[in-house]
């Protein structure tokens, strides 16, 4: 089986030929099948080495054969991808109970495609053939390996139970909303740290409490209260302390050119992220449908950009104290 091509069961004939084109430029054979009662068949005859299965086919579904192969000993051990259009939670958590080892989205990205197959073949961590816990922690599990899209369907899952919990903890909507993107942040760079003694959501919730401190202990951390006063909507990221010289002088209307003139120096994609966050008032999903990127990538230059525009307050606040 190990010396097997790589079979792909999809009834999209434009699929089937794009899959081969970057899959054959990275060196690997893949057979394909219309059906799954073909690929059931190519199955039997190929013995392939991992398997590539589309959800919605005309005869059945990707889940109903994932798990049917699951149960047979002599499949137990192949490595199988779900592709697939579909991004909620409830979806990609069915195709991990059903024995999926990892998913790859459509569109298709030519190296996340080519990255998520030699993952498979290799067994990197997150790609083990019959991975233990449950369907929640297999999805993690693929984040860690490198699935940006399991992440994406991380932050759908529970980005909204995290807001109310920080709701609950006695923060506005925009500050909890703050401390959850910075939480997911957090999460990613550590995600291999996550063992699943406890649920996802435990383990993401008690950095969002830590988080949460951190915004209010900074000592360079601008006074909330003055803050909110000059942009009630939409609390700037850390800029001067409390005590500092220019945090007095500055009027309305002088604040918000400070930080228009602060902005102008943040670098590019940072800079457009800060101002349609901070300046148009629009929440992160606007910000993901307007520059059509990823959620995730949103809340990752967001808390880029905030480190960035930190830098260039402080530049400026120098400049104007002289």
């Amino acid at each position: 089986m190990t010396q097997g091509p790589i079979l792909y069961i999809e009834d999209e004939e434009d699929y089937q030929i794009l899959v081969k084109k970057i899959l054959g430029r990275a060196g690997l054979d893949v057979v394909t099948a219309d059906t799954g009662a073909e690929g059931l068949t190519a199955l039997h005859e190929l013995k392939p080495r991992l398997l590539i299965l589309d959800i919605n086919l005309p005869d059945t579904d990707g889940y109903a054969i994932c798990a049917q192969l699951r149960k047979d000993p002599a499949w137990v051990d192949l490595p199988i991808l779900m592709l697939t259009v579909r991004r909620r939670p409830e979806e990609w958590l069915r195709g991990f109970a059903s024995g999926a080892n990892d998913y790859i989205s459509k569109p298709l990205n030519p190296p996340e495609l080519v990255e998520r197959v030699v993952n498979g073949l290799e067994g990197r961590p997150g790609q083990t053939s019959a991975p233990t816990g449950s369907p929640e922690y297999k999805l993690v599990q693929a984040a860690v390996s490198g699935n940006r899209a399991a992440f994406e369907v991380l932050i759908q899952q529970y980005k909204e139970r995290l807001v109310d919990g920080m709701r609950a903890n006695g923060h506005s909507t925009a500050i909890a909303e703050d401390i959850v993107a910075s939480t997911f942040v957090k999460a990613y760079e550590n995600m291999a740290q996550f063992r699943g003694e406890a649920s996802f959501y435990t383990w993401l919730y008690r950095i969002a409490l830590n988080t949460a401190k951190e915004f209010f202990t900074k000592a360079s951390d601008v006074s909330l209260d003055h803050l909110m006063d000059h942009h009630p909507d939409r609390p700037l990221p850390p800029t001067l302390s409390a005590d500092d010289s220019v945090h007095e002088d500055l009027s309305g209307a002088d604040f918000m050119q400070h930080a228009q003139n602060a902005l102008m120096l943040v670098p590019e994609p940072y800079r457009a992220i800060l101002n349609l966050y901070f300046m148009e008032s629009l929440s992160y999903e606007d910000i993901a449908a307007r520059l059509e990127i990823p959620l995730g990538t949103v809340m990752s230059r967001l808390h880029k950009g905030r480190q960035l525009l930190q830098e260039a307050w402080e530049k400026r606040s120098t400049v104007s104290a002289r």
